[in-house]
């Protein structure tokens, strides 16, 4: 079964022929690369009955009096699940994931607790609370397993004193809207955050760590995924001063949080957990599944389809839709010029590209990069190009992506809709699905 829910509609959108295969390819491999980071199999396969295993180690359960599971991510429901029918042996757990899904997965053990996602909520905080409390009772006798995805920074938060939920909400705002890139939204996350920046690590000390990691940065930084609870944090809180001086939000952001970073930069707040920190030698991070397993599982299905494919990276960064229309010249130049590729050919990459928000539209970074493409790829037969979120979500919409091809542009322009005017507003969301071009799967959990 597709993930893609209107795999079919997308695919029969492309006006020609040599649209239609285009479009199919592209949304085949998109299925494949969803498949590859499944977060159940993705951490099953590495526990057995007895160990959890890391390349040629393994690390022995009953070596432990008690097993505590915490996490938080979208895609630590379905890693929750993989553990619980793992290991019999769980003394308790909780593990914050986006509201709604947490029906979506049945457990007895673990307790899934609704949280917020892209802003933090009540449920963000309280989650955090109770992982701080099962910590509380976690000694040397013990393993903490901790699950770790995409959308941990939002979903479990606990800020330090003073900052209120509202402060919280706003700075995440304002943050997500300047144009600062994760590691530098993180960089301010983990100093005013009792959870971040290794200090979930902290509160666990003594107990043995483990965290299972589904990486959703570029490079898988464990400092950065989900602002990096159980590893040493190498920024300060000048870096994190920095941030807000560099996106001029020092006097746009709430005063609460300027105290925090102040108090911090002057020694009144202990800094996060460092590198060389005592804490980290009983500290294992595991990355399960990342953003280059899923752009490798898809250039194989296109390959298998008879392509030539040349992957540009894993880890791509930008302006959304400036790379959509990088993307659109170099279709262009395999079309006319056979460089770098002869066709049939296929373009990959992942990575984390940005979208500075000045619009009131509805939309995320996958949507804006393929509009972005839609004007420069016009005329282009049997040429598509389509980006989406393995998650499913993309921004503030219901899409996952989106995916467009060479008539397009005349599609939209004969429905009175111009590909600029939507970028302009940041509607990129409003323009596919009025085309019937946005990509539909749902939370895939992932």
């Amino acid at each position: 079964m597709s993930y893609i829910k209107n795999l079919e509609d997308l695919t029969m959108n492309g006006p020609t022929q040599k649209d239609k295969n285009a479009r199919r390819s592209i949304l085949l491999s998109f299925d494949k690369a969803i498949a590859s980071v499944d977060p159940y199999k993705s951490v099953s396969s590495r526990i057995s009955d007895n160990s959890i295993f890391q390349m040629n180690k393994s690390i022995e359960l009953s070596d432990f009096e008690e097993i505590f599971v915490i996490g938080a991510g979208k895609a630590s429901g379905m890693m929750a699940k993989a553990v619980e029918d793992k290991i019999e042996r769980i003394s308790e757990g909780w593990v914050n994931v986006p509201a709604k899904t947490e029906k979506l997965v049945d457990l007895s053990k673990i307790r899934l607790n609704p949280a917020g996602h892209p802003i933090p909520d009540e449920g963000s905080i309280n989650g955090a609370r109770e992982m701080l409390r099962i910590l509380s009772k976690a000694d040397e006798k013990d393993l903490v397993i901790v699950l770790i995805s995409g959308g941990g920074s939002a979903l479990m938060e606990y800020p330090m004193e003073g900052i209120t939920l509202e402060d919280l909400r706003e700075m995440n705002r304002l943050l997500v809207l300047s144009g600062a890139d994760i590691r530098e939204i993180n960089t301010v996350r983990k100093h005013v955050s009792r959870v971040k920046g290794g200090r979930l690590a902290e509160a666990a000390y003594p107990a043995r760590v483990v965290s299972l990691i589904i990486s959703d940065v570029i490079g898988d930084p464990l400092d950065t995924i989900a602002s990096g609870p159980t590893a040493p944090d190498e920024t300060t809180f000048q870096d994190a001063w920095e941030v807000l001086r560099n996106y001029s939000l020092v006097e746009r952001m709430p005063q609460s949080i300027i105290k925090v970073i102040k108090d911090g930069m002057e020694g009144r707040i202990p800094e996060t957990p460092k590198p060389g920190d005592p804490i980290f030698e009983n500290v294992t991070n595991m990355i399960v599944a990342n953003n280059l397993k899923a752009v490798q599982a898809a250039e194989g299905v296109l390959r298998s389809l008879g392509y030539s494919t040349l992957v540009l990276g894993s880890r791509v960064q930008g302006e959304a839709r400036h790379i959509g229309k990088m993307l659109a010249g170099l279709a262009s130049s395999i079309r006319n010029e056979g460089i770098p590729l002869s066709p049939p050919a296929a373009l990959l990459m992942g990575g984390e590209t940005t979208v500075t928000v000045t619009g009131k539209g509805v939309g995320g970074r996958n949507q804006e990069l393929v509009l972005g493409a839609v004007r420069q790829v016009a005329g282009l037969d049997g040429v598509a190009i389509a980006s989406i979120g393995t998650d499913g979500i993309d921004g503030t919409s219901e899409a996952a992506g989106a995916i467009c091809d060479g008539h397009t542009l005349e599609r939209a322009l004969s429905e009175g809709l111009k590909p600029e005017e939507y970028l302009k507003n940041n509607d990129s969301y409003s323009f596919f699905s009025w085309l019937g071009d946005a990509i539909i799967t749902g939370p895939t959990l992932t």
